[in-house]
């Protein structure tokens, strides 16, 4: 019993159904890396070359996309990398709830009916009982 109670809750990727907290998810980040560079300058045979070691490499920014991948499809997740990060350190009625609420976002959005589209500048308005054109 307390293996199920520990065991990984299922958030499935919408796209490929895998569970996206066991098998993974990904994202990208851009970092700015401050270092030191000790050049010396030396030469081998007739030419001059100039070379340098690097240390003290120190991460001094580091900015996450919002975008989460589902690492089996690799397809764009409809949860914002926060929302599925937000089941950190969650007890498992916590990540049960969060997970659920997650879930009606999308069935929310796939019962929804798909917009009509229209062509630019054209709208339709309703006079007197029949559709006209406006322009």
């Amino acid at each position: 019993m307390a293996e199920t109670a520990n065991a990984i809750p299922t958030l499935p990727c919408p796209s490929c159904e895998a569970n996206i907290l066991e098998s993974g998810f990904h994202n990208t980040c851009s970092e700015t890396v401050s270092l030191r560079e000790d050049n010396r300058a030396y030469f081998h045979g007739d030419k001059l070359y100039v070379d340098h070691d690097e240390s003290g490499h120190e991460t001094v920014d580091h900015e996450c996309d919002t975008d989460a991948y589902c690492c089996e499809c690799d397809e764009l997740l409809p949860w914002a990398l926060y929302e599925i990060r937000g089941l950190d350190g969650a007890t498992p009625e916590e990540a049960a709830q969060t997970i659920r609420a997650l879930m009606k976002e999308i069935e929310a959005e796939e019962a929804q009916p798909p917009e009509d589209p229209q062509l630019p500048g054209r709208q339709e308005t309703v006079s007197g009982g029949s559709a006209q054109e406006a322009n």
